[in-house]
């Protein structure tokens, strides 16, 4: 089989590597740039059984991959295509394209760059159901490592934390590292009368309100309900959500049974409790010595890389002894995505931990409630002989 090679400088030596050891295939020829004469070379002067063009070639004068390939298909129906497609990162995106080009019909769609996949499927050429299988399995829900991150060794005393490094891994990045040689620190158990747990955020909309709730909603399972006390916007919304006038509803909200305040009367309210969780949203310079003050911080960050260089900065321009007091909480995130950032903190000394799509607070998911059980399970409320509290908070 005659095979042209549409493709950019770096998939040049390795596909002819791999064609070479096949005894049926012959390449006939490559192309490296897509310009206005391209068309006419594979067509006319290669004029090859099959075409194989990886994603992304080099384009120039206005000639597009997409117009080239539409192109070839009117003037060599006959000619084969394999489209080298690449790993994919946006389901969507490939999805799309996908489906532009079985209607096309080229079906030969391959999912990653290596040469010798290309050559498999230039032997056993794909069928629309088989790319119809690619998509189902790319949508099919991830099988879940459960929170290993939450799993911890000996503790080592004296353990030396390498410095985060700032040259922060990207999605797209493709180390590798062993989850089993990632060291964890283990905190001595804390007693306290009156607990404090804060939940803030570095970005907007990254769920604070509904990790509050489902902190609460964990706690009441062991008979102990937590009282949340909310930012003011985020309490008016509360209101309006539920139909009440917020100035009437100042004085505190029942929210399927979790106790909510807004923070201003946390002075007069947090002292009735055993257990305040403070609602920050985002964290507001206003709050910041609120939230420092909290036994328990934690805080959710987008792990989107155009959102990651804010979780830098703050751990950047903070001391090392105060961001190890932090639980850093990643929602929205791929196992895959959230390993790779965790390698990077947890070498560092760095809590984090990655939330799972749980939709309904009043229902944590196990996986959420494992997180948040780990973060508290070393506080213990102790019994000092006065008046109980009114909620009282048992962990374990």
């Amino acid at each position: 089989m005659n095979v042209v090679l549409l493709a950019d400088k770096k998939f040049r030596k390795p596909f002819e590597t791999a064609v070479k050891k096949d005894p049926n295939i012959n390449l006939v020829g490559v192309e490296m740039v897509l310009r206005g004469n391209t068309m006419s070379r594979i067509a006319d002067h290669h004029n090859p059984h099959a075409l194989v063009v990886y994603k992304g070639v080099s384009e120039k004068e206005g000639i597009t991959e997409k117009a080239c390939i539409s192109f070839l298909r009117m003037v060599k129906p006959n000619m084969r295509i394999i489209y080298v497609y690449g790993k994919v990162e946006d389901i969507e995106a490939f999805t799309a394209v996908a489906e532009q080009l079985i209607s096309n019909g080229i079906t030969d769609i391959v999912t990653d760059t290596f040469a010798e996949s290309v050559v498999k499927v230039i032997d056993e050429p794909m069928t629309a159901e088989d790319v119809q299988e690619i998509i189902e399995k790319l949508n099919a829900p991830e099988e879940e490592i459960l929170h290993e991150e939450l799993l911890h060794d000996e503790d080592l005393p004296g353990q030396e934390y390498e410095t985060l490094n700032l040259d922060f891994p990207t999605v797209t990045a493709s180390d590798k590292f062993d989850i089993d040689k990632i060291v964890y620190e283990v905190s001595e158990t804390k007693e306290s009368e009156h607990l404090t747990i804060g939940v803030a955020q570095l970005q907007h909309h990254n769920g604070c309100t509904h990790t509050a709730f489902e902190l609460a909603t964990m706690l009441s399972k062991t008979k102990t309900v937590a009282v949340i006390m909310a930012d003011p916007d985020t309490f008016e919304a509360l209101a309006v959500f539920h139909k009440l006038n917020p100035l009437a509803a100042k004085q505190g909200l029942d929210v399927n049974g979790i106790a909510v305040f807004p923070y201003d009367l946390h002075r007069q309210i947090a002292s009735e409790y055993s257990v305040v969780i403070y609602d920050y949203s985002f964290l507001r310079e206003e709050r910041r010595k609120s939230f420092d003050e909290c036994d328990i911080k934690i805080m959710l960050s987008s792990a989107a890389e155009w959102d990651i260089e804010k979780v830098l900065n703050f751990i950047k321009f903070n001391d090392d002894k105060y961001i190890r007091e932090i639980s850093f909480l990643f929602p929205r995130v791929t196992q895959s995505k959230f390993l790779k950032y965790s390698k990077v903190f947890r070498k560092s000394g760095i809590s984090a931990y990655r939330l799972l799509d749980s939709p309904d607070w009043t229902t944590p998911i196990d996986g959420n409630t494992a997180v948040y059980k780990h973060i508290i399970e070393n506080y213990n409320i102790t019994k000092s002989g006065k008046p109980p509290k009114r909620k009282l908070l048992k962990i374990k």
